[in-house]
């Protein structure tokens, strides 16, 4: 009787073990992806620092979260050169774009998602049906101010433009698209939203995670990683194509969806080769590998993004920490030494911080694809990224 018993606890125990892992929703990339949040059970420190990056706020759900931007301006509405304007509006909780001409009220779309993380600006899209499109402002957020999001007529408020699964590729970990004959010789992109991986997760840069978490979990005292690639045991290039996956322009032709590009891989086999003979001058935005290339302290050394930049958290409002990567490298330069030197004394006489070596090296530059227009307003907003070529500048 008691061997019963026992063989049924052990039994229910199975059962019940069993019923609440398929009740866990499964990850929409497939069996291989264990989801962010069991990298947290071993990676908490890590975990809970990266949470607060841009990368991983880089897109978002706007529904039930306040739009943080809608407070801070001192002028809700845009106006275009019809007289018409775009208002955000906030309703029981929710928030809209709503079109307004000779007073009226004739369009109003709702916040659905936010792409950009709000450091330097943020673009909201609207559902409808398995299409996402393109609100008609944008936060921009150095001018504290609304904008006519980037590219569209000032003529016009547009309401219409379809974002793509494209665009997910760069702002999010993944999405699940299907192509629909929508016409003779048409086909029309449908959106799965319930598949949507907002941000960059750890598994869009380190790999499907689902057999290394298994074995780590199995074997609590393995302390070396299996099934994992670290990134540090690549070769410098197959670094850089994890960062340039989304660093190296929107420009480039795709020959496969980039969620499919994994540690270790090589991202020119994911594009299609440029003609354009003589490489152009790159844009600030979204170009910061091939800038980063260009430069000499590049060309001479072996750093890659890494070099700089500690990616699980955000450092870039830490001058400190900024300068001293510079001083990884130029420990012995005179003119290093002289201008920490004078910051010191600057903090020290008049509690400024002085200028560091990327004010002077790498400056902030005016984007020549991304632009903001305010309407009947000041026409065009210049939108300034710090530009990666290292270099000395006027």
């Amino acid at each position: 009787m008691k061997y019963l018993i026992t063989g049924l606890l052990i039994g229910l125990a199975v059962l019940f073990s069993r019923c609440l892992q398929s009740g866990r929703p499964a990850d929409p990339r497939g069996a291989a992806y264990a989801g962010s949040e069991a990298c947290r059970h071993c990676h908490a420190g890590i975990s809970g620092n990266y949470l607060h990056t841009h990368h991983f706020q880089t897109s978002s759900v706007v529904a039930g979260n306040p739009i943080p931007s809608a407070k801070d301006s001192a002028a809700d509405r845009v106006y275009f050169a019809d007289s018409s304007y775009v208002r955000v509006e906030e309703n029981t909780g929710a928030f809209f774009q709503s079109y307004y001409r000779a007073g009226q009220k004739t369009r109003s779309e709702s916040f659905d998602i936010a792409f950009g993380s709000g450091e330097k600006a943020q673009t909201y899209g609207y559902w409808k049906n398995d299409q996402l499109l393109e609100l008609p402002l944008t936060w921009y957020a150095s001018q504290k101010t609304w904008a006519n999001s980037p590219g569209f007529s000032i003529r016009r408020a547009r309401y219409e433009r379809v974002i793509t699964s494209r665009c997910f590729e760069c702002h999010a970990s993944y999405i699940s698209k299907e192509m629909v004959q929508s016409g003779p010789l048409a086909v029309t992109e449908h959106l799965d939203k319930s598949s949507i991986v907002f941000g960059i997760d750890c598994e869009r840069c380190h790999g499907p995670a689902a057999q290394h978490v298994r074995y780590q979990t199995e074997n609590p005292d393995q302390k070396t990683a299996k099934y994992i690639v670290p990134i540090r045991s690549l070769t410098r290039q197959r670094q850089l194509d994890i960062c340039a996956a989304c660093h190296s322009g929107n420009d480039l032709s795709p020959q496969r969806s980039l969620f499919a590009f994994a540690p270790g891989d090589t991202l020119s086999h994911f594009y299609y080769p440029e003609f354009t003979g003589e490489a152009p001058d790159p844009d600030v935005h979204g170009k910061q590998l091939q800038l980063l290339q260009s430069s000499l302290c590049f060309q001479k050394s072996d750093m890659t993004c890494n070099t700089c930049h500690n990616t699980h958290r955000t450092e870039n409002d830490n001058l400190a920490v900024v300068v001293s990567k510079c001083m990884d490298c130029h420990q012995q330069s005179a003119h290093a030494a002289a201008v920490l030197k004078e910051n010191e004394r600057k903090k020290r006489d008049f509690n400024t911080t002085g200028s560091s070596c990327i004010d002077c090296h790498m400056p902030l530059q005016t984007s020549r694809t991304i632009y903001f227009s305010s309407g009947t307003g000041e026409r065009n907003i210049p939108y300034f990224v710090r530009t990666h070529k290292i270099a000395i500048y006027k």
